[in-house]
Parts: C-alpha cells; structure tokens; sequence
C-alpha cells in the first residue's frame, strides 16, 4: 500500500519566504575572530519538544563559550523544509546554523520535488545527540509488554492502529515503519508538527501507540506505558523496561538523531572551528547531565564523522522506505 503524504501548495512561496527572513551580512567571517555578533540557530521543530530542548541548552553554552547570543529560531513545518531554506538560503558566514533531523538527509527519497539540494546546499558541521525510543500506548490499550500487544492486536478485524509521530520520516515514524515490517502489525501513520501535541493525542486516545523519543516524564506518571525500547540495550532510566529485541525481535535497533548544518560555501575554518565547539559544548558534563535525564545521549564530532554518518542512516532507512513505499506529495 503506498503511503502519501501531502504537503500542500506552501512549497511555491518558501523560497520567497526564506530570503525575507534570512540575515544577511556583506563579506565572509573567519574563523579567528567568529563570532562578532549573534548567531542564530535555526531548529526545524516547534518549541517544547526534544529538539527545541536540546537546542536551548546548546544554545545556551554556545553563547558563553563565544561571548555572543545564539538566538534559537524554531521553524517548523514542511517536513523541516522550511527551516532547512533558512539555511540553504542564508550567507554561508556560519552565522545561520541549523539544528534538525533525520528528514533532512530522507526527503530527496520521498519527494519528486525539493526547493534546495541538501547534499550541496548544507555544509554538516557535527552530529549532535543520539536518542533512543520508547514504544508506549496508551494505558486503555492493556497491554504492558510487546508480546502482549502482538498477541491481542495482530490479525485484528479493526482498522489499522492509528500510531502517531512527530512528522514523517522523523524517527518516531520510521521506528513504527520498521517494527510494522518485522511484526507484520497494521498500522496507520498520524504525523505531527513535533512531538508535544502527538503526546497530548496519545494521552488523550485518540492515536493509540508511538515510537517516541521525549515521553518519560509521561512514563514516569503513568499516563502512557512503555512497552519495549528500541536500543540494543536497556536504558538506565528505564531499567526495568525490555528491549525490543529482548521480545522476540533481535537485532532490531533504532535510535533519533539531531545534527548541526550550515550554509555550504561557509569558510572550512569557521565550520571546523563550530565542529569543535559543538562538542565541547554538548560534552560538558553539565549539559550531559542535563541531557541525559531526559534520554538524549550526547554525541559531538568532526563534520567528516557526520558526513558519513549521514550516509549510512540514507542507505539504511531508504529500504524501509522503499518496503513501505513511502512517499510525500
């Protein structure tokens, strides 16, 4: 069955859109003295979820470390092609960062039609954080391990289970994809502007289950129930919960991932310099701590290390999406 996704017609006015919102600045920086002013930081989710919160306290340590503010600019929508214009369309000075996620390196696999090419029009500059998933229902669907839901759910006469997402080919889409094609589960993708109102949804019932990233405190008070964790291992803030792979399904592993791009054409000084900063940042113990509470695992890394990450999470999830003949219209 082939799955897609529309879009709407925004797609004509985005560059349009883009160009009018980018700040520009005559000439290009470099590294020596980056940065004399502020710099913005470009996220491709709304504010409150796991990547607005990722991206202030990055934010936040990245303008002490250079003296400058580093303004977080939250632009959601169009499967995070709007944020990415911002980017694709600013001065490659390094002063326009982007911060998303796995659709960026995924959409030119699902849609006949892109404003920009990624792979030439974003410089990687460092994968930022790893995070694990969660599959949780909600509390109505009575069930507390995998097995369970399998046994009561599979082969069901009912409509596909509607599972939700923050938005198409994020993970929290592509880790139900994948448990739907090792299960042989019928399911029916919900997508969301981000994860916080997908949340609000599944508390509420009206989507019944998810791949998520971001929902412990919602564990913690029992107002959704974790079924299985999509690492090859347990989580420390989750001990009790068992993997995936634990229940019946081994190898299967799936994780979200967050990256920092700039503006290709950005001096390689100004971009490694970041890099390094980047890491610094991410890998100071407290924001490891601050991160690590809610389930994000810090990564860092030079942009060669991101470049090939990319290129292996393309290769990987394009046979899920080629399987589940995905595609966004």
């Amino acid at each position: 069955m082939r799955q897609v996704f529309r879009l709407g017609p925004f797609f004509k006015s985005l560059s349009a859109m883009a160009l009018a919102c980018c700040v520009t600045a005559p000439g290009l920086a470099h590294a020596t003295d980056y940065p004399t002013r502020p710099v913005r930081l470009v996220v491709a989710y709304p504010p409150g979820g796991t990547t607005d919160t990722q991206a202030r306290i990055l934010a936040q340590k990245l303008g002490e470390r250079w003296g400058q503010q580093v303004i977080v600019d939250n632009r959601p929508g169009g499967n995070t092609v709007i944020a990415t214009l911002q980017a694709t369309n600013a001065e490659p000075d390094g002063y326009t960062l982007l911060m998303t996620a796995m659709p960026v390196a995924l959409n030119p696999l699902v849609m006949d039609s892109l404003p920009y090419d990624a792979e030439k029009d974003l410089a990687p500059v460092s994968l930022l954080t790893t995070v694990p998933g969660v599959f949780i229902t909600h509390p109505g669907m009575g069930v507390k391990t995998v097995q369970e839901f399998i046994e009561k759910y599979k082969g069901s006469d009912e409509e596909p289970l509607p599972f939700g997402s923050a938005g198409t080919l994020t993970f929290t889409h592509l880790g139900g994809e994948l448990f739907a094609s090792e299960s042989g589960m019928r399911f029916e993708h919900i997508p969301y502007k981000g994860s916080s109102s997908a949340h609000q949804d599944l508390i509420a019932g009206r989507i019944k289950v998810m791949f998520d990233n971001g929902a412990l405190q919602h564990i913690q008070s029992g107002r959704v129930v974790p079924l299985g964790v999509t690492s090859d291992k347990r989580l420390p803030w989750l001990p009790d919960v068992p993997t995936i792979a634990e229940q019946g399904f081994p190898g299967f592993q799936a994780a979200a991932w967050f990256g920092i791009f700039t503006t290709a054409g950005t001096p390689e000084d100004i971009i490694q310099k970041v890099s390094e900063d980047i890491t610094w940042a991410i890998n100071s113990p407290e924001v490891v701590e601050k991160l690590t509470v809610s389930g994000v695992f810090p990564e860092g890394g030079t942009p060669e290390r991101f470049k090939a990450f990319l290129a292996d999470e393309k290769e990987r999830w394009g046979r899920i999406i080629k399987e589940r003949n995905i595609r966004i219209e």
